[in-house]
């Protein structure tokens, strides 16, 4: 895929600054004609397509747009956030502009570019990528600390939450400890997942460590309820003698739950069954679920944060922000 022009591919183009650029195409009348001209030639050589960021540079304007990008909107935590965005955003006076990657990142950033001041997303990928990819738009990294130059991010402390889970389930009387993974690590394969090839999880990471060698084993699934139940069935069928399971998502979760009533499986009595996201849809079955609780309106919070101190300075001198958001255990019948 070729790379995305930029704003900062013209000014080299025209041989100016980038903010010589943005002034030539919003016709201020501060700089030279013979110099309006040469970059507005360079514009059209390019093909460049000014991004709403770039044009704010230039004419302050205030009403500003947050890009939300979430993986899939099939999944009711991505809805979560979203919901919580809305109205953090609507707080600010900002406009939220959503949008599903679905395997192209690289369509969606660049719709967004014209529409949004910043955009916030999932990514696992390099900084050369996201450079590409975002070409120039502000980007905010959801759920991990960037380490990317110029990206700022919003981390989430899941590590500390399946810590606790972790001791108060030992606490309980839990003395063999099971997980079903996500079939799709982002942080194990990069900007999205390869197809056929797995790679643990952070999550899994953190869970081995809590329970050393309590673990009985791991299966892994996609991320929904059907593939949850198979997943979490085949779990006990090759390690009978479990009787704790972290599954990667509620979603997945709620599948483990009808596994075992179909099953005639006692929860919590012969295994305690835990989610990861808190969604209100784990009081919708019986047992109700425990789920390690993540804190999305501390997401769209710190998001909004970083967006508005983003609009007002320049870019291009800012510092990367982070900042971090965390998770609590809710408690329910299934644990």
């Amino acid at each position: 895929m070729a790379k995305r022009v930029t704003i900062h591919d013209v000014a080299a183009e025209a041989g100016v600054s980038r903010q010589t650029v943005t002034r030539a195409m919003n016709d201020r009348d501060d700089i030279k004609e013979a110099t309006r001209l040469r970059v507005l030639e360079a514009v059209e050589r390019l093909g460049y397509r000014p991004s709403r960021f770039a044009r704010n540079l230039v004419t302050r304007r205030k009403q500003h747009a947050l890009g939300l990008v979430v993986s899939s909107f099939d999944n009711p935590y991505y809805t979560s956030i979203a919901a919580e965005m809305l109205t953090a955003a609507a707080e600010r006076g900002w406009q939220l502009i959503m949008a599903a990657e679905q395997d192209d990142t690289a369509a969606v950033l660049g719709m967004l570019a014209s529409q949004a001041d910043v955009v916030a997303l999932h990514f696992g990928g390099t900084g050369t990528e996201l450079d590409e990819l975002a070409g120039g738009l502000p980007v905010v990294r959801l759920e991990a600390e960037s380490t990317l130059p110029g990206v700022h991010s919003v981390a989430l402390d899941i590590e500390s939450g399946i810590e606790a889970v972790v001791a108060e389930l030992r606490a309980r009387g839990a003395r063999r400890f099971g997980m079903v993974d996500s079939a799709h690590s982002l942080e194990a394969h990069g900007a999205r997942a390869v197809p056929g090839v797995y790679g643990p999880s952070p999550k899994r990471r953190w869970y081995e460590r809590a329970v050393g060698d309590q673990l009985a084993g791991v299966t892994i699934g996609d991320e929904s309820i059907v593939d949850g139940r198979r997943a979490f069935g085949e779990l006990l069928e090759r390690h009978p003698d479990v009787d704790a399971v972290l599954m990667f998502n509620d979603l997945m979760a709620l599948g483990a739950v009808q596994y075992a009533q179909s099953h005639g499986i006692s929860v919590p009595d012969r295994v305690r069954i835990v989610g990861i996201d808190g969604l209100a849809l784990g009081e919708a079955v019986h047992p109700r679920l425990t789920s390690i609780a993540l804190d999305v309106r501390g997401i769209a919070s710190h998001t909004m944060d970083i967006a508005e101190l983003v609009a007002k300075a320049d870019f291009a001198r800012l510092a990367p922000i982070h900042r971090k958001s965390g998770s609590s255990i809710l408690w329910r019948e299934s644990a």
